[in-house]
């Protein structure tokens, strides 16, 4: 099952040890959450920090926060059990935890968590499992990467009507982005980011159809 997200999220990674991340499977959901004296009516929540951790060990591997219609997503996972938390006002509270096992199947999820007195919904709407492949991944390269000068070739093995790049620091800033129209394959594009801090960086690409995330390493 391919998930597909409308609302921009951003992606904070915490840790990526070579056990932990790396997949190819992601998860993606929203997060809402019940309005005062109106019983079963929601209101997205925005900017909550949203957790991802090993069910097996509790160790955190990736954090994010929800958009602007409370969506958020984790990708490069590996399959096995993870336990979802989110954040609300200052309490990383989710009951237990929602448990969520990735394998080679598309699943959902609906987890309930009592935050106060309010009742805070986090619905996982998509699983997008490990077996798939992402297109965008085949077809566009970003070398080297790590970067030692900033300096990055954008390549692109396929046609593309449009495409649009951004890039983002860990904190969610965008601080560069590209949009390209009508370009063929084989296409080569020279990326300086010299002006830029060393550090990991955000990568987005999005054709309106397909979107694919990765890390970007300035040394």
């Amino acid at each position: 099952m391919n998930a597909t997200v409308n609302a921009r999220c951003m992606h904070v990674y915490l840790l990526d040890p070579p056990d932990k991340g790396g997949g190819t499977a992601s998860v993606s959901g929203s997060l809402v959450e019940e309005t005062n004296g109106n019983s079963g009516q929601t209101r997205p929540v925005v900017n909550a920090p949203v957790y991802l951790a090993d069910a097996r060990d509790g160790c955190y591997i990736a954090a994010g926060l929800t958009g602007d219609k409370g969506f958020f997503s984790f990708i490069h996972l590996l399959t096995g059990e993870y336990c979802l938390k989110v954040e609300h006002k200052g309490s990383v509270r989710c009951d237990e935890g929602a448990r969520l096992k990735i394998d080679t199947d598309g699943l959902h999820f609906d987890v309930i968590a009592r935050l106060g007195r309010r009742r805070m919904t986090t619905s996982i709407t998509g699983i997008r499992p490990a077996a798939y492949l992402n297109p965008l991944d085949h077809a566009i390269s970003f070398d080297p990467n790590p970067s030692l000068d900033g300096k990055l070739n954008l390549t692109l093995k396929d046609s593309f009507k449009r495409l649009k790049l951004e890039i983002t620091d860990l904190s969610g800033w965008i601080v560069r982005t590209m949009d390209l129209d009508e370009i063929q394959a084989g296409y080569t594009n020279a990326v300086d980011l010299e002006d830029l801090e060393k550090g990991t960086y955000l990568l987005e690409i999005s054709t309106g159809m397909d979107r694919l995330s990765k890390q970007l390493v300035l040394q």
